[in-house]
């Protein structure tokens, strides 16, 4: 019966200590809040676009400072697909960031199935980066249309 009691022991000790470990293991917190504003408003969905960029002037919420924004790690997510920066800069205290039109036009272009020609659909587009090592988020909607040639 000894034996048993310590085997007992043994587990239960066990399991407290698996159970404290669990407990205070850190959970990830969600992605730091960003104000993003994407320009233009508006879309035209077509071959080759109107203009090169698609551009995203990002704002994080105060104590952040844009400064110590991974540049490089800045994507555009478009209907689940992401594109990468093409060139960014601090202006002030907002990070604007420059996508490739043609690329999001390719990722929208799936979109306009269900469209009928020069009617404005809502498109949401998210920019996600890394932040010290944290990851920051914020997501602006677009208008996307497109016309027959």
């Amino acid at each position: 019966m000894h034996k048993h009691t310590i085997l007992t022991a043994l587990a239960l000790t066990f399991s407290l200590i698996i159970g404290i470990q669990l407990v205070t293991t850190q959970v990830r917190a969600d992605a730091i809040p960003a104000n993003v504003d994407i320009e233009p408003n508006s879309l035209l969905l077509k071959d080759g676009g109107c203009g090169r960029w698609i551009t995203a002037y990002i704002r994080l919420p105060g104590g952040y400072d844009v400064n110590n924004i991974d540049g490089p790690s800045v994507t555009l997510k478009v209907n689940g697909n992401n594109v990468s920066v093409s060139m960014y800069r601090i202006q002030g205290k907002r990070l604007m960031a420059k996508f490739d039109r043609a690329s999001v036009i390719r990722l929208l272009w799936p979109t306009i199935d269900h469209m009928c020609p020069r009617v404005k659909q809502d498109a949401t587009l998210t920019v996600t980066g890394k932040y010290n090592g944290d990851v920051f988020e914020g997501s602006d909607t677009i208008k996307v249309f497109y016309t027959h040639l």
